[in-house]
C-alpha cells in the first residue's frame, strides 16, 4: 500500500515536470548556498587559527603604514632608530627587521620574478623559520658583508631543481649572492603571496649593493620572553614610535589584534552571509507555494475524483505535502551534491582552506524541508477544501 501511495506520488511529480523542477531548483539554491556560505565560514575560522599561529603568541610585529593609508603605503616609515630605540627595552628577544624589493632575480641564464628582503640578524629565528638544507645567517656574514643568501623551495627548485643549491650563485640584478641555506616550505598567507618565493640577504648587503635603505625598514618583529610583561611591552613600544612618527605611519599587529579582527570579520560574515542563505531558501519556499498554488487548480478535478473515492480533507493534505516532502528531499541531496562540489572548487580560489562542515548537511536539508513544507501546506488546505462536485465539473 505504502508503496502504491509512493509511485502515485512520483507519478503526479513527474506529471508537472516542469513545476517539479523549477520548485527543485527553488530549493536547491538555498540548500547550496547554505552549505558553502557555511563552509567558507568555517574555513575562514580555520584560516584565522593559522595566521595567529604563524604570527606567534609571544610576538610583537611593527609594519609601516596604517588601516587608513595601507599597509607600507609610506614604505620607508620605520627606520633604524626605531630598531635601537626599542632594542633597549626589558623581556624581548630575536628583534630584527627588514626591507622588501619585488625584482627579478635570475641564475645566469633563467630570471624568477621574486620578493628580495634585506634583514637584520635573528630574522630566522623570531619568525621560526626553520633552515632545511646549508645554514642561515651569521655574525661574520653581517659584519663582514658577505654576499650571501637564503632562498625558500619555489626558488631553489626553479633555478635548480633535484639538485643541492648550496654553494650555487644567484644574481639580483647584477649583485651575485651565494646561496648559503634554503628554508622549510611556508606555503602562502591569506592573502595569497606566496612564502617559498622568497630571497633573503643581510640589511647592510642590500643596502650597499642591491637599492639604497638610508637606514629604513618597512618591518620590525621582536618576541617577548614572558607572556605576563607582554601588553606593557607592546604599550612602551607604541609610545617609543609614536615619538617618531605619526600615528597613521605604523601599524602594530599582535595575535589580540589579529583574533579581534578575525572575529569581527567572521561575525560579521556569519550575519550577512547567514541572512542571505536564508533569505534563499525562503525565496525557494515562495516559488515552491506559488507553483503548488498553480498544482492545485490545474488538477482540481483529480482531487475532486479522490474526495468521491473517500478521501477525506485530511488525506489530500497529506498527499501534497508528501509530495512538497519529496520535492525537499531532491533539493536536499542535489544541493548537498553540488554544495561538495561548489566548496571544491570555489574555496581553493578565494585562498581559503577546504572545509566540509558536517552541521550545514544536517541543518540545510532539516531547513529545506520545513520551509517546503510550510510553502505547501495552504495550497494543500485548499486543495483539501475543494467540493467533490464541482471540481468534477471542472473536467467536464
Amino acid at each position: 500500500m505504502k508503496l502504491f501511495i509512493l509511485k502515485e506520488l512520483i507519478s503526479s511529480l513527474l506529471y508537472s515536470k516542469v513545476r517539479t523542477v523549477f520548485g527543485v531548483l527553488g530549493i536547491l539554491f538555498g540548500v547550496v548556498s547554505l552549505v558553502l556560505i557555511v563552509a567558507a565560514i568555517e574555513g575562514s575560522s580555520l584560516q584565522a587559527k593559522k595566521v595567529i599561529e604563524k604570527l606567534g603568541p609571544d610576538s610583537v610585529l611593527i609594519i609601516s603604514g596604517s588601516v587608513k593609508r595601507g599597509p607600507r603605503s609610506s614604505f620607508q616609515n620605520l627606520s633604524l632608530k626605531d630598531v635601537a630605540q626599542i632594542q633597549k627595552l626589558e623581556g624581548i628577544f630575536a628583534l630584527t627587521y627588514g626591507i622588501v624589493k619585488p625584482t627579478m632575480i635570475s641564475n645566469g641564464e633563467n630570471p624568477k620574478f621574486s620578493s628580495v628582503f634585506g634583514v637584520g640578524e635573528n630574522w630566522f629565528t623570531s619568525w621560526n623559520y626553520r633552515i632545511e638544507l646549508g645554514r642561515g645567517f651569521t655574525e661574520e656574514d653581517f659584519r663582514e658583508l658577505r654576499k650571501v643568501a637564503v632562498v625558500g623551495h619555489d626558488v631553489s627548485d626553479f633555478f635548480w631543481p633535484g639538485k643541492n643549491p648550496i654553494g650555487k650563485i644567484i644574481l639580483v640584478g647584477k649583485t651575485p649572492l651565494k646561496v648559503v641555506g634554503v628554508y622549510e616550505k611556508k606555503g602562502k598567507t591569506p592573502n595569497g603571496h606566496n612564502l617559498d618565493n622568497r630571497l633573503f640577504t643581510p640589511y647592510r648587503v642590500f643596502d650597499k649593493t642591491i637599492e639604497k635603505t638610508y637606514d629604513k625598514v618597512s618591518v620590525i618583529r621582536f618576541r617577548v620572553l614572558n607572556l605576563n610583561d607582554y601588553d606593557r611591552i607592546v604599550e612602551e613600544t607604541r609610545k617609543i614610535l609614536l615619538r617618531n612618527h605619526k600615528p597613521d605611519e605604523f601599524m602594530i599587529i599582535t595575535p589580540v589584534v589579529v583574533k579581534k579582527f578575525l572575529s569581527m570579520l567572521s561575525a560579521t560574515l556569519a550575519l550577512f552571509l547567514g541572512i542571505a542563505s536564508l533569505t534563499a531558501l525562503v525565496v525557494g519556499g515562495f516559488v515552491l507555494s506559488s507553483i503548488f498554488y498553480v498544482n492545485v487548480y490545474t488538477r482540481e478535478w483529480e482531487v475532486g475524483l479522490r474526495k468521491a473515492l473517500g478521501a477525506t480533507k485530511k488525506e489530500v493534505t497529506y498527499f501534497f505535502l508528501s509530495e512538497s516532502l519529496i520535492v525537499a528531499v531532491i533539493s536536499s541531496v542535489a544541493g548537498s551534491l553540488i554544495g561538495i562540489l561548489a566548496i571544491k572548487w570555489i574555496l581553493p580560489k578565494l585562498n581559503i582552506p577546504v572545509v566540509y562542515p558536517i552541521k550545514a548537511f544536517i541543518i540545510a536539508p532539516l531547513f529545506a524541508v520545513a520551509v517546503s513544507l510550510f510553502a505547501v501546506y495552504f495550497p494543500a488546505r485548499k486543495a483539501a477544501g475543494f467540493e467533490p462536485v464541482r471540481a468534477l465539473r471542472k473536467k467536464a
